[in-house]
């Protein structure tokens, strides 16, 4: 796997920088995603952490919630996914 190539359980290289920034950053967002039961979530807080676990990619939540990267819908109203 490579940056200009990620795998396809992996997330895209500039997805990755722009969640890496708010955990940088430790910047408040609205942060809007499905959960694994299908409910649609909407949380405030702050990305602690991106993390590449088993071909998957994760953010751990200000709370310690982890979520699955491909899950996430939209932060602060900018979509990630492809509608």
């Amino acid at each position: 796997m490579s940056a200009t190539n990620p795998s396809p359980a992996t997330m895209s290289w500039t997805l990755q920088q722009r969640l890496q920034e708010y955990a940088r950053a430790m910047k408040l967002a609205e942060i809007i995603y499905q959960d694994p039961n299908g409910q649609v979530c909407v949380v405030h807080g702050v990305i602690r952490e991106v993390l590449s676990r088993a071909g998957r990619d994760f953010v751990v939540l200000g709370k310690g919630q982890v979520v699955s990267a491909d899950h996430i819908i939209m932060i602060d109203g900018e979509r990630l996914t492809k509608g």
